[in-house]
């Protein structure tokens, strides 16, 4: 299964695949440089707290030096003492500096994903239609969830343990080269092959940790789509092929699994392989210094070989955090890339920067010869030109696939024209700011979306001041009223998510409910009958009769009886308006109109009066 793109270019699909990790990881940092001063405190007790972690070391060195023949007992005792205070001493205020540190830290992290997600949720509500319809649901989950998780494990961890490797690496270089530098290189002689082995480490499995990724967001979006079809799965008989299909890209990802286990399991092992060659190394060449040095100025004594071996361990022991460090890097670079693939991905639909408020309308709406396709080579709609003028309310007809809801969707901007133009009142629609172009148009899709909270907050969800009054009425005018009423928590209950606890006629009537309640001058009602009994439908035409009395008025439907007290009809095929009038001049026509309304409607006594009338004409 493949990765669905986020950038709508080829050009930036291309840029966005070879970003360098440099520049997605100072992208990253912008968002911790938010809180430096938080984070200069996490860095400054990072380094003081390495510091007195050397502190048990240094104090043993001295206790064993003075322990060395000859012995100065009084000298060892007050080493003695002060080496059990400052070890005492430095592990208390190392123990409330890490506890102080990991706060910060984990505080730095969460503000790090909370502001990243913010961004990105933020991002998505601004995306056109057109985003949503080229990608998956459950791939832009998975980059808002698991993607930003992984951002937040680097931000809590990789920053401060590489200001943990770095300032523990310096301070022990300070402490041995005082001591001995001859000892101190060789100590670094294991460095440059363990480095080595990361950067191939890197390498290996950065790939590995973007493929990881791609395919855990595909098992999301399989998930999301399966858990959401699963009525339809079971109806037709299809769980041994969902399995399958599952199985597959499971085995994907268990294959990249192994894969990492199989590089995990080998770099560490050499690692701990040279540490161990290096350690048995200090301990010859010192114990052979020792010897050569005893009795001398520049004596070499067993407390300044054993800091010696303590010290190349405390420097190798930041080197075997490396491979995991490395994991969360390029963990986090991989979900860090597919995160700002959304951040970065332009909206088709924007605001232009000299917008204007579009101020309170009265309702014409003119198309002049509108073009479009989602495909700019494929248009839905071509050359459509249509005046309508304010309270008038026109019908749209036709066969599916004919353009009638692409048509609505190009007024609220869902979609801009590709040629043409849509004027409101004279206002050019894409030189209007879209939030006071959409707070003026109510519309009920033909795709039903209830959220998952009660029947009253799904209707006064684009009006949350509404009053409980101004909600029922909205309901009565939508023929759904009695039915809220019926249920024992009124309009208090709460619908299940998708609103599938209701039947598909009760959902449409609430999106009706919806939309007038938002009182708007232009609505929009989008096949929003065709789940409804004849005499509901009846019953809203009548309610809404009064409703469009000076508003204009859209109508989608394939039911010639909710049309035809329309002020205009408008037929659509392949795109273009092939037929357009009032009921009776349509009828008179003779065209496609009449073939479907004396298909759907007329009593077989008038069809055959209207043709022995036609006939004596």
């Amino acid at each position: 299964m493949t990765e669905t793109i986020l950038v709508p270019t080829a050009a930036k699909k291309e840029e966005a695949r070879k970003t360098p990790k440099k520049h997605l990881f100072l992208r990253l940092m912008r968002y911790v440089v938010k809180y430096w001063y938080v984070f200069v405190v996490s860095i400054s007790m990072i380094v003081a707290s390495g510091y007195l972690r050397t502190i048990p070391s240094q104090m043993t060195r001295l206790v064993l030096n003075a322990l060395t023949p000859p012995v100065n007992l009084s000298n060892v005792s007050n080493i003695l003492t002060t080496a059990v205070i400052a070890i005492l001493g430095a592990s208390m205020i190392s123990s409330i500096m890490n506890f102080v540190q990991r706060y910060i830290q984990t505080y730095i992290a969460q503000k790090v994903v909370y502001d990243l997600r913010n961004n990105l949720f933020n991002a998505l509500i601004q995306k056109s239609f057109s985003f949503y319809d080229r990608n998956r649901v459950g791939d832009i989950v998975s980059r808002l969830t698991s993607d930003a998780d992984r951002v937040q494990m680097m931000s809590s961890m990789w920053v401060n343990e590489i200001a943990s490797l770095v300032s523990q690496f310096a301070i022990w270089i300070v402490i041995l080269v005082s001591i001995n530098p001859s000892m101190t290189m060789l100590c670094m002689v294991c460095i440059p092959p363990i480095l080595v082995l990361m950067s191939r480490y890197s390498k290996l499995s950065a790939p590995i940790f973007e493929g990881q990724r791609r395919i855990m967001s595909a098992i999301n979006t399989f998930l999301q789509q399966n858990i959401i079809g699963t009525r339809i799965v079971r109806i037709f008989r299809q769980e041994d092929t969902e399995k399958g299909r599952f199985m597959r890209i499971n085995d994907e990802f268990f294959s990249l699994q192994l894969r990492m286990v199989k590089i995990r399991a080998k770099y560490p092992g050499l690692n701990t392989m040279i540490m161990g060659l290096t350690t048995a190394l200090i301990y010859w060449l010192g114990g052979r210094l020792i010897i050569q040095t005893h009795g001398t100025p520049m004596e070499f004594k067993w407390g300044d070989l054993t800091i010696f071996v303590q010290g190349m361990m405390s420097l190798m022991a930041p080197l075997r955090f490396v491979g995991m460090i490395v994991n969360n890097y390029n963990e986090a670079m991989a979900a860090s890339a597919r995160i700002f693939e959304v951040l970065d991905a332009e909206p088709d639909v924007k605001d232009k920067p000299d917008a204007v408020p579009l101020p309170p309308i009265k309702g014409e709406v003119v198309f002049e010869n509108v073009s479009f396709g989602y495909d700019p080579n494929k248009p839905v709609l071509k050359n459509i030109s249509l005046t309508v003028k304010q309270g008038e309310t026109v019908a749209i007809l036709g066969p599916t696939g004919s353009g009638k809801s692409t048509l609505l969707y190009l007024i609220p901007r869902f979609y801009d024209v590709t040629s043409g133009r849509i004027t409101i009142d004279g206002y050019d629609v894409r030189d209007v700011q879209l939030k006071s172009l959409r707070e003026q148009i109510g519309i009920a899709l033909q795709d039903i979306f209830l959220f998952s909270a009660t029947i009253k907050e799904n209707i006064k969800y684009g009006r949350p001041d509404a009053t409980d009054d101004m909600v029922i009425e909205a309901a009565k005018m939508a023929q759904i009223h009695d039915f809220i009423s019926s249920l024992p928590e009124g309009y208090n209950t709460v619908i299940g998510e998708r609103g599938i606890t209701l039947s598909g006629g009760q959902k449409q009537r609430l999106t009706i409910a919806r939309a007038l309640l938002k009182d708007p001058r232009i609505l929009i009602f989008d096949d929003t009958t065709s789940f409804v009994d004849t005499e509901t439908e009846h019953r809203i035409q009548q309610a809404m009769e009064a409703l469009l009395t000076g508003r204009t008025a859209f109508i989608v439907t394939q039911r010639v009886s909710t049309i035809k007290s329309a002020s205009k009809i408008i037929v659509l095929q392949t795109g273009e308006i092939v037929e357009s009038g009032t009921h009776e001049e349509l009828l008179d026509q003779n065209g496609i109109y009449a073939t479907i309304y004396k298909t759907q409607f007329m009593p077989r006594e008038e069809i055959l009066a209207r043709r022995v009338e036609g006939g004596a004409k």
